[in-house]
C-alpha cells in the first residue's frame, strides 16, 4: 500500500513539475485554471479508494465493492467537472481534457496496484 501512495505522489508530483516547467518556459500557452486543484482533488480521492479496497479482507465481495467506488467515483466527479465548467466556462475544454488524462492514468495505476494484490490473494 505504501508503495501505490509513493508511486502516486510520484506521479503527481512530476504532472506538477512538469506543468509548472512547461508554462514557465513558455511550452504551453496556459494551464488549465484548475491545474493544481483537480491534481489534489484527483490524488487525494484516489488514495483514499485504493486504501478502502485494498484494506478489504473480502475476497468473494471484491468486484461488488470496486464497482461500488467506481459509482461513487463517477458522482463525485461529475460533481466536481460540473463546478469546474460553470466556474471557467472559456476554459473548461481544457480542465476537463486534462481531468480526464490524469483521471485514465490514476485509475490505470490503481488497478495496476489492485491486481497485483488480488492475484497474489492479499499478499502484497
Amino acid at each position: 500500500m505504501i508503495r501505490f501512495i509513493l508511486v502516486l505522489l510520484a506521479c503527481a508530483a512530476l504532472l506538477a513539475f512538469g506543468g509548472w516547467y512547461a508554462h514557465a518556459h513558455g511550452h504551453v500557452d496556459k494551464l488549465p485554471s484548475f491545474f493544481y486543484q483537480t491534481l489534489i482533488f484527483l490524488v487525494f480521492s484516489t488514495a483514499i479508494i485504493f486504501i478502502y479496497l485494498y484494506t478489504q479482507n473480502k475476497p468473494d465481495f471484491f468486484l461488488q465493492l470496486y464497482l461500488l467506488t467506481m459509482v461513487v467515483k463517477f458522482i463525485a466527479y461529475g460533481a466536481y467537472i460540473f463546478i469546474v465548467i460553470l466556474e471557467d466556462k472559456p476554459g473548461a475544454v481544457l480542465n476537463v481534457m486534462f481531468f480526464m488524462c490524469v483521471y485514465f492514468g490514476f485509475t490505470a495505476l490503481e488497478i495496476g496496484f489492485l491486481y497485483r494484490r488480488i492475484t497474489s490473494g492479499g499478499k502484497h
